[in-house]
């Protein structure tokens, strides 16, 4: 039973779903109950680069993310990771072998809802984009379709999963932690 006050043992999370999965609400109620874990965000460094460039960047990126993470780790931080870019199967592999290297665990879960649900989300996502003036990265039904297959792709059925639609955030968060 951990508490705000709780440091636990070093470890690296990586929670992979589609897009509008249910990711970022599982992490954010994680990152709010425990110390010292740093969220990987590919996402939030693509955003860093003026004219982000898939083609050019995507590699920078991943690398630039690999040796934050690594940086992290030597000061004693555990990881957490949402999954949904393109290069996904890439940084959990890259991850599980930082895993290795600190000796550490690595715990793997899966959230997600059924495809009806994750299309009335995005659809709900683009509208507050575009009403918000806020920038989304996909924007396109051939877009989402493309995250959603790249998740299935790097799914792994043995993996706990999670259906954001039948359970709230925390109590996702909470299972997921009771498996570190």
């Amino acid at each position: 039973n951990h508490n705000q006050n709780n440091y636990m043992k070093q470890f690296i999370l990586i929670i992979n779903g589609p897009i509008v999965g249910g990711k970022s609400f599982a992490v954010d109620a994680i990152m709010s109950q425990y110390k010292k874990i740093f969220r990987i965000s590919p996402n939030k460094i693509k955003f860093l680069i003026s004219d982000y460039t898939p083609d050019r960047d995507r590699t920078l990126v991943h690398e630039s993310t690999l040796m934050l993470a690594e940086k992290m780790l030597q000061a004693g931080m555990s990881l957490v990771m949402e999954g949904g870019s393109v290069m996904q199967g890439a940084l959990n592999e890259n991850l599980e072998h930082l895993a290795g290297k600190h000796g550490l665990k690595v715990v793997s879960v899966n959230i997600e809802a059924s495809l009806p649900v994750l299309k009335k989300r995005f659809e709900e996502r683009l509208f507050n984009s575009i009403t918000r003036g806020s920038k989304v990265s996909v924007t396109d039904e051939e877009g989402f379709m493309q995250r959603y297959n790249a998740y299935l792709s790097v799914k792994k059925s043995d993996d706990p999963t999670f259906d954001s639609n039948a359970q709230s955030a925390a109590e996702i968060a909470r299972q997921i932690m009771a498996l570190i």
